[in-house]
C-alpha cells in the first residue's frame, strides 16, 4: 500500500474536507492514467491510503501531496512490530522513527528506544540519528501499524480543483516556472503562446485538470499569469499574477 501525507491542507479549517476530496480524486486519476491497479483510495486521520501492490512514482507530480511511502500494514502487537522492523534492517547504521496518530501503550519516543534496542540486540548494529544508512519508520493509526523505509517528497502545495482558471502567457524560459508556481496554489491552468515555447514540462502535473492551449489572446476579464521579473515589469490590459521566480 501507499501512504500519502499532506501539509498545507491542515491550514484550511472548515474547507479542509473540500481540499482532501479534491486530492483524493486527483490521486485516483493519477493511478488510472498510469495503469496502476488499486482497490481503494481511502481518507483517514490526516492520511490518504492507496490499497495497491504497485509503486506509482508519478504521485510526486500530484499537487497537494507532501510526501508518500510504500508501506506494509501490520497489527498493533508490539512483538509483531519488532519482528517486522528487524526484517527490514539490512546492514550499516540505522535509526527508528515513529509517529502515532492514536493512543498506544508506549509513546513515540519510547517505541523508538525499545525497537532500536531490539535491533541492536539482534544484529549488533549501530544507531545513528543523523544520516543513517537506513531509517526504519513506523506510523500508528487506524488501529494498525505501518512500516516502511522511505518517504518520497511530493510537489506540495494545494490540490488542483475545477476552479479557479488562470491563463499562462508563454513568454520566455521563466514562463514554465511561473505556471508551476500557480498550479501549486491549486489553479487550473490554460496557456496562450506569445512565443513558441515547449510547455510539455507542465503536462506531467496534469492530474485533476487538463491544460488547454488557447487560440485567442486573453481579454480584460481573464486572470493571467506572466513571468515578469522586477527588471521587466510591464502593463497589461487584464489582471495579472506575477509569481516569484528564483533565477
Amino acid at each position: 500500500m501507499i501512504i500519502i501525507r499532506y501539509r498545507e491542507l491542515w491550514l484550511k479549517g472548515k474547507n479542509r474536507i473540500h481540499f482532501e476530496k479534491a486530492l483524493q480524486r486527483n490521486i485516483q486519476e493519477c493511478l488510472t492514467k498510469n495503469n496502476i491497479p488499486f482497490s481503494k483510495v481511502w481518507r483517514t486521520q490526516g492520511r490518504i491510503i492507496i490499497f495497491t501492490n504497485t509503486e506509482c512514482p508519478q504521485l510526486q507530480y500530484v499537487f497537494g501531496i507532501g510526501s508518500f511511502s510504500y508501506a506494509k500494514e501490520y497489527s498493533l502487537d508490539f512483538e509483531e512490530i519488532k519482528t517486522q522492523v528487524l526484517k527490514l534492517y539490512t546492514q550499516g547504521t540505522f535509526r527508528i522513527t515513529c509517529k502515532r496518530m492514536q493512543d498506544y501503550f508506549l509513546s513515540s519516543t519510547d517505541l523508538e528506544k525499545e525497537i532500536g534496542a531490539y535491533v541492536v540486540e539482534k544484529t549488533n548494529a549501530k544507531v545513528k540519528l543523523k544520516y543513517p544508512d537506513i531509517n526504519i519508520q513506523i506510523e500508528i493509526f487506524n488501529e494498525h501499524s505501518y512500516i516502511f523505509t522511505e518517504s518520497i517528497l511530493g510537489s506540495g502545495g494545494l490540490p488542483i480543483t475545477k476552479e479557479p482558471h488562470v491563463v499562462l502567457l508563454l513568454q520566455d524560459k521563466n514562463s514554465i516556472q511561473a505556471g508551476i508556481q500557480m498550479m501549486k496554489r491549486g489553479c487550473n491552468l490554460n496557456v496562450y503562446k506569445e512565443k513558441d515555447i515547449d510547455y510539455s514540462e507542465l503536462k506531467k502535473y496534469e492530474y485533476g485538470f487538463h491544460i488547454k492551449e488557447l487560440s485567442n489572446y486573453p481579454n480584460e476579464n481573464t486572470v493571467v499569469v506572466v513571468s515578469d521579473t522586477l527588471k521587466t515589469i510591464k502593463e497589461y490590459p487584464f489582471f495579472v499574477f506575477r509569481p516569484l521566480i528564483i533565477q
